[in-house]
């Protein structure tokens, strides 16, 4: 890991999901994990995909638990393009795809965003009227490299769509259709059938021959598909004896297949398949092997640089684009506004503002708002005959979290701090020796602490209430900490020690040396992870509402006793080698 230590990790409880815990309080998980001894193994792969720091959970106050980007669902709320900040229909993408169909384009080569130029003409008397292109301010790329220029400076979608590059035009979806009727009369007359097309489809079939788009050959493909399915689609679909396996009617013929009415008194025939496409106007894709001498010969004359990269090659509307001259202008994508449910109570977590300008959120139960932070640092040095190592940032020497020595005692500090507004009773859990293969003894010193509610500032300068800790209680006569003694308590936090002793990266023999056998060490063996079970115990409000009481018998002081549980792991550092 790269991770900066020390850090802190909190574990969603999705990260077994053989067993559903959204359900369960936190009492029932602590049996849970005492009675079958299921200790939270940051070393397991899965962990990789359960530990999230605070600030990217949510939080479900109904099945109070935390919720990851795996526990929630996501609905979309509208669509619209970051460029124009113009709201999009469902209906307009369902049906003209998730694109801006306005003036707002990105830059084929650096994805920056295209504006409109005027192109200013050679003979400004001529009285002409202007021409437009769209340019890159990042790049300079435009649409005079690829020969395509605009009559307006609006509406450019729509007239990049009937524009093909190099002045070229691309027909429209009518076209396509009527081009394909006078292809299979073409067809059908080139078989015998007799069928003469007309004179203007004569003049048409004249035309240069252009290699089909990518929505044409999906034109194509789905029009002749369609014609099949309707000319296999039997005249009585529920019918046992007219089944086709072409046909649409898959219920039917599933239900047929496991029927055994009928099936013995008369033989069914072999249904007719469905053939492919046999030619262009079906949806066939030629390959001319002239086109792939071509352009080797241009590579070999420009280079590699004038082909496309992959990427280019996807954004591009052409399917059969290879070089740069070839490039579209890429309409911007959209984007969109979602909100968030749990996905056990389908509780809304998280829901934005409907206004495309607006960033803030009406809805939005964030984990660091319900859950404790905690923090671990290292122990400040008591005085120069202890063992303690000095904190990071102090005068003396600083800390240094890389390189923990192995068997050496080493205080740390961890701290947690309260956001509710209830004081808390915190139980703390750990395994004695860490997972792994280099196992390091884990000690908290004082398990079970309160920490204050998260009151007003102003409340705990006026008051007295928390007075503060004496630093000569907590150590004992030879300067160690003393177990069961809080070594810090402020309004809303409070701080206790933990006594760590980092294991050996080689194993030791009964004698105290040093041993080159063992298995091997992997990656990120010599971390030092500490899995805490983090049990809260406090004493809520109960609204009216939430125990489905309407009348005066829900007190409005009336309090209710609460339980959370969930893992953490506190990356402390790393083991230096022997």
């Amino acid at each position: 890991m790269a991770q900066t230590f020390p850090y802190t990790y909190y574990a969603c409880d999705c990260y077994d999901s053989n067993t559903t815990t959204s359900s369960k309080r936190a009492s029932q998980l602590l049996a849970d994990a005492e009675a079958e001894n299921d200790t939270f193994n940051p070393r397991n792969p899965r962990s990789n995909y359960s530990l999230y720091p605070l600030e990217h959970l949510l939080y479900c106050e109904d099945c109070q638990q935390i919720r990851c980007s795996r526990c929630v669902i996501e609905e979309t709320l509208n669509w619209y393009c970051p460029s124009c900040l113009f709201e999009v229909p469902s209906s307009v993408v369902k049906s003209d795809g998730n694109r801006c169909t306005r003036n707002c384009f990105n830059c084929p080569v650096c994805i920056s965003p295209l504006t409109v130029n005027v192109l200013e003409s050679p003979d400004a008397s001529s009285g002409t009227a202007d021409r437009h292109i769209l340019a890159c301010p990042y790049c300079h790329w435009s649409t005079v490299e690829t020969g395509i220029e605009f009559e307006k400076p609006t509406g450019v979608y729509g007239q990049l769509a009937r524009k093909g590059n190099h002045g070229k035009t691309i027909s429209t979806h009518k076209e396509r259709d009527k081009d394909r009727e006078w292809q299979k009369e073409l067809t059908a007359r080139k078989r015998g059938e007799g069928v003469t097309p007309s004179a203007p489809d004569e003049a048409a079939a004249q035309k240069e021959h252009e290699p089909p788009t990518r929505d044409e050959l999906f034109s194509h493909l789905g029009a002749f598909y369609k014609s099949q399915l309707e000319a296999h689609t039997p005249s009585n679909p529920f019918s046992p004896h007219e089944l086709n396996f072409s046909s649409p009617s898959a219920y039917s013929r599933i239900m047929n297949l496991y029927s055994t009415a009928g099936s013995k008194k008369q033989k069914r025939g072999k249904p007719t398949p469905m053939r492919e496409a046999a030619f262009e106007f079906e949806g066939l894709a030629v390959h001319d092997p002239a086109t792939d001498t071509a352009a080797i010969e241009r590579i070999k004359r420009d280079g590699w640089n004038s082909t496309l990269s992959v990427a280019q090659k996807l954004a591009q509307v052409n399917p059969f684009a290879q070089f740069d001259d070839e490039l579209r202008p890429i309409p911007t994508l959209l984007c969109t506004k979602r909100s968030k449910r749990c996905r056990s109570c389908r509780h809304i977590l998280s829901k934005p503002e409907s206004k495309i300008t607006s960033t803030r959120y009406k809805i939005k139960l964030l984990a660091l708002n319900h859950i404790p932070r905690i923090s671990i640092r290292a122990l400040p040095a008591t005085n120069p005959g202890s063992a303690v190592p000095p904190a990071s940032g102090s005068s003396s020497s600083q800390f240094s979290y890389s390189s923990l020595r192995s068997g050496i005692p080493t205080h740390f500090l961890l701290h947690l701090s309260n956001p509710l507004f209830d004081p808390i009773k915190v139980t703390l859990a750990t395994p004695s020796t860490t997972q792994g293969k280099v196992q390091s003894r884990v000690t908290i010193l004082c398990p079970q602490f309160d920490v204050g509610a998260n009151t007003d500032v102003w409340d705990d300068a006026l008051s007295s209430s928390v007075p503060p800790v004496n630093r000569s209680s907590v150590l004992n006569a030879d300067g160690q900490v003393e177990a069961g003694k809080v070594w810090g308590k402020g309004r809303n936090w409070t701080s206790v020690a933990i006594e760590v002793v980092p294991g050996f990266l080689k194993p030791f023999t009964e004698f105290g040396g040093s041993s080159d056998g063992g298995d091997e060490l992997n990656e990120d063996d010599d971390l030092l992870e500490i899995p805490i079970f983090v049990r809260l115990e406090f004493e809520a409000d109960v609204n009216a509402e939430e125990r489905g009481l309407g009348d005066s018998r829900g007190s409005k002081g009336e309090k209710e006793r609460r339980e959370e549980a969930f893992w953490a792991v506190l990356g402390v550092g790393r083991i230096a080698p022997l």
